[in-house]
Formats: C-alpha cells, sequence, structure tokens
C-alpha cells in the first residue's frame, strides 16, 4: 500500500503512465522479492484505497523518466485495475505491507460512495505540510522514537524489540524522509530476521 494526493491520483494512476512505472521509495532486498502487487490509498478520501497493479519488477528511479532521487526504487507494472474499498488499519503516511488476498476480499464500494469520497479528496487541502508543522508544535513528546514504541507495543509486541542501534537507525531514517513509514520499516526489520532465522536452522 502506499499513499497518494489527490492530483497525483489524477495526473499519475487515472490513466496508465507510458513508462509503466510507479512511487519512488528506499526498500529493502528482502522485501522487494516479496512483492507482487501495489495499492494505491488517496489521502483525505476516509481511507479509500483507488488502484491495484500487478509488479513486474524493481528498477532504480531514472531521470529519464521523470524522477529525481535515483537513490531511491519504482517499480514496473504489467497491468493496473482500479479498485475502491476502504482500508481497514491505520492512515497510511508512506507505505505499508499487506496480503493481498485479504486487501481482495475486502467489500467494494458502491459508486455513490466512491464519488463523494474522490470529491471530499479533490476539496481537502494536502495536509502534508500542515502535519510537518503540527509536529514541530507538538515537540518532543511525538518523536519518531516515541512513535516507533507505541507502534511496536501495538501492532508487533509478539516480537522481540529491535535492538537499539536497528531501532536508532529506524528513527534515523523516518527523521530525514517523512515520506518513511514506521510499520513499513518494522515490517522490512522482520522478514529479514526471519529470513537469518531460516538460513541458521
Amino acid at each position: 500500500m502506499y499513499s497518494v494526493n489527490y492530483d497525483n491520483y489524477q495526473n499519475k494512476l487515472l490513466v496508465d503512465k507510458e513508462n509503466m512505472t510507479q512511487g519512488s521509495w528506499s526498500i529493502s532486498p528482502d522485501m522487494i522479492q516479496e512483492l507482487k502487487y501495489a495499492y494505491a490509498y488517496l489521502k483525505n478520501s476516509e481511507k479509500m484505497i483507488v488502484k491495484k497493479f500487478t509488479i513486474k519488477h524493481f528498477e532504480r528511479n531514472d531521470t529519464s523518466k521523470g524522477y529525481i532521487d535515483e537513490d531511491k526504487q519504482c517499480f514496473v507494472f504489467e497491468k493496473s485495475e482500479d479498485v475502491f474499498f476502504e482500508y481497514p488499519y491505520g492512515t497510511i503516511q508512506g507505505r505499508h505491507y499487506r496480503n493481498d488476498e485479504e486487501m481482495d476480499a475486502l467489500p467494494r464500494l458502491e459508486q455513490g460512495e466512491i464519488d463523494r469520497r474522490l470529491e471530499l479528496a479533490r476539496i481537502t487541502p494536502s495536509s502534508d505540510n500542515e502535519n510537518k508543522d503540527r509536529g514541530r508544535k507538538r515537540g518532543a513528546k511525538d518523536t519518531a522514537q516515541v512513535r516507533l514504541m507505541k507502534l511496536w507495543k501495538a501492532e508487533y509486541s509478539h516480537r522481540q524489540i529491535p535492538h537499539f542501534e536497528v531501532a536508532k537507525q529506524m528513527v534515523s531514517t523516518v527523521e530525514k524522509d517523512p515520506e518513511q513509514d514506521l510499520n513499513a520499516l518494522l515490517d522490512e526489520h522482520y522478514l529479514a530476521e526471519d529470513k537469518k532465522d531460516k538460513h541458521n536452522h
């Protein structure tokens, strides 16, 4: 799952781009091997998923295709379909990982409801900058470190807490790039741990 604002939805998703690419992220190689589909989550639409992509492969961002950050990667897709359903979990900032069968089984929204949510996304001012300002005003109590601990307790407490150095790296990644999502970083960490355990046994 990854989030898009209304303008990007209109300009880059509604009609497939000629070069069939989407997104721009720093994703671990282990996670890339696991990803078969991508779903676009429309910001300010009361958590509506609008598009599903079948991923062909990932590639480094190519400036000739309009990308700026060559250190990140985008995916190349072979097909896309419009899907409209409500994402039943937390708000998506950057990206989240979920099982595609679980996503595809969710009930689809009625056309009237889809239109209402699209209009809501269109008229709601993009809150990206507001969120950053609000974050600064809230100060220390809502730092990336605190958010990481809260998230681990709420969703990952059945797993061993990441080592101090690993947690520090996650916090630093999020502070440098607000588009990074702590959920995604924790998922990538545990996937790598599971692979290491499997390899060692």
